[in-house]
């Protein structure tokens, strides 16, 4: 049924409605009746002491010092009468007699309270009238205020469910500034992130295809040789053990990859990133002697002697980071050049800076440096996963990883980790 929410809106506005004005029905009924609890606590309590306050006032003053109020107000409450004077409609019996100054004598009546009169009470039929239709008319308004951004959020999801990843609802909301535009907006950013790891993965899976073809391309025509070329299966056979390692290597980077996606970092696992670095240098300085190329590990000026750079997480994907940012630093540095590793200290984060002398990369390949299977211009070796894996190791232990050129030649990698001060020192 289409409405519901509506329906039941304007359905529960309008039993609170008409109960709201049957209560007053009800107590108009009331009050239409005399009233002999207040009416006897009046005449039993209040009388008397107005009457009693009302003869000495005649007693010493006279009856013309009695307060108007009392005798002519909107709710007159006495009445004075000469003695002897029949007693007015609507006293009570009893009464009471003072003499004035002047030697008359006074007779004091209290004033009985009037019974309400239904005519003055009950209000007029258009009360009612435009009470309903006012009342039904703000019922359907916010009815359809409630409801209708809510049946939006609810085709949004259906469109979202049916593959639709690019329906966004914010703009539907207008300028509402509530709960429900809250959700709308949450609803966006959701499905901005859901569209983005499709496009991604999609994009992904080509990249594979398009990788993986080229390693079977060749273990294709190694077999075809060896077959057609006996004397050459040798030759041959080394070729299929080359490219069955490489599709091995990929694999395996991309199973690495592919679990960094879903994977959250284990903050009860403390890590000494000074440690965990010089650990990695040891051994990509094997390498890096081949080439005549010096690593050097510094720290800022803002940490002291000693400070271990503590960060929680888990060390095996903290050392797949840094230590493929080191190997494409080292893979692209020339010969007699200088890797620069540098420890820094920012308000609650560590910043490790790797800088290499090597070409750099162009300007318009910077933000792609971090996509899988991203290559630059001529570049040949290695499978583009290095760098991403890199970075989805950063992300989930919520920290930044960004490339830039440096001024003098080379690029400069920037990661930045936030500093675990207490829970290291909890976990310690």
């Amino acid at each position: 049924m289409k409405g519901r929410l509506f329906w039941k809106i304007f359905t529960a506005f309008c039993c609170v409605f008409f109960a709201q004005l049957a209560g007053l029905w009800t107590l108009f009924l009331v009050l239409e009746r005399d009233h002999p609890y207040w009416a006897d606590n009046l005449e039993r309590y209040a009388a008397p002491r107005l009457e009693q306050m009302a003869a000495a006032i005649i007693t010493h003053e006279g009856p013309q010092a009695i307060p108007a109020g009392l005798l002519n107000g909107p709710m007159p409450t006495l009445v004075i009468a000469p003695d002897g004077a029949a007693p007015p409609p609507g006293v009570r019996a009893t009464t009471m007699q003072a003499t004035a100054p002047d030697g008359r004598r006074w007779r004091i009546f209290y004033r009985l309270p009037q019974r309400f009169d239904k005519v003055h009470l009950a209000p007029p039929l258009i009360f009612y009238i435009s009470g309903i239709i006012s009342g039904l008319v703000f019922a359907a308004i916010l009815g359809l205020y409630l409801s209708l951004p809510i049946r939006a959020l609810r085709e949004g999801l259906d469109r979202f469910a049916r593959g639709d990843l690019g329906v966004r609802l914010a703009a539907r909301m207008g300028r509402r500034r509530d709960e429900i535009a809250d959700l709308a907006r949450d609803f966006d950013g959701m499905a901005e992130k859901v569209e983005q790891l499709v496009l991604s993965r999609s994009q992904l899976i080509d990249d594979m295809s398009h990788e993986l073809r080229s390693p079977l391309a060749r273990l294709q025509l190694a077999i075809a040789l060896a077959r057609q070329k006996p004397e050459g299966a040798v030759v041959a056979l080394d070729r299929i053990e080359q490219e069955a390692r490489r599709l091995d290597a990929m694999a395996g980077s991309l199973l690495t990859l592919s679990r960094l996606e879903s994977a959250s970092a284990s903050p009860e696992h403390f890590v000494h990133l000074r440690a965990l670095i010089e650990d990695i240098l040891a051994d990509v300085r094997f390498e890096s002697e081949a080439k005549n190329v010096r690593i050097d590990l510094s720290r800022h000026a803002s940490m002291p002697e000693g400070f271990h750079a503590d960060v929680t997480g888990d060390a095996e994907l903290l050392r797949r980071a840094f230590e493929n940012v080191l190997r494409n630093a080292l893979r692209f540095s020339p010969g007699d050049s200088t890797i620069g590793v540098t420890l820094s200290e920012e308000p609650e984060r560590i910043v490790v800076t790797i800088e290499d002398e090597g070409p750099g990369v162009a300007p318009d390949q910077i933000d792609r440096l971090f996509e899988p299977f991203h290559r630059g211009e001529g570049e040949t070796g290695g499978f583009g996963l290095g760098l991403a894996i890199a970075q989805r190791a950063v992300i989930v232990h919520e920290g930044t990883i960004a490339a830039e050129n440096r001024a003098r030649g080379g690029l400069r990698v920037r990661i930045t980790l936030p500093a675990r001060w207490e829970e290291a020192a909890a976990l310690s």
